[in-house]
């Protein structure tokens, strides 16, 4: 197996990621409630975060096929964990955060009309 594919595949999971984690940026400093920013951060935040490790883990993979050795499968096998660890914590703490959120008072008549 020639590097290139593999250099080519690497570069565009990670743009990816970039991407991803830009529209997670964006998200949360758009939507107006904490629900809707709490969402958009941990859908594309775990997608950006899913495409790093897939890009951790073809490096890893290759790495062991091509050199050998134990601690690129490891390696591997470390960010498939810390993909499950961040998914796992994040899922928890936008629970927490949404549940103990207050939500935001209706404005009144007079501020409505002043927006419009």
């Amino acid at each position: 197996m020639s590097v290139w594919p593999l250099d080519a595949l690497l570069y565009v999971l990670l743009l990816a990621a970039i991407g991803f984690g830009g529209i997670s940026i964006i998200g949360l400093l758009l939507f107006p409630d904490i629900r809707s920013r709490s969402f958009t951060g941990l859908r594309a935040g775990i997608l950006a975060t899913a495409l790093v490790t897939a890009a951790g883990i073809c490096y890893g993979i290759f790495a062991w096929f091509t050199v050998g050795g134990m601690q690129y499968l490891q390696f591997a096998l470390a960010a498939i964990l810390m993909l499950v660890l961040v998914v796992i914590l994040n899922r928890i703490a936008t629970g927490v955060v949404c549940r103990t959120a207050v939500p935001a008072p209706l404005p009144s008549a007079d501020e409505q009309e002043d927006r419009i």
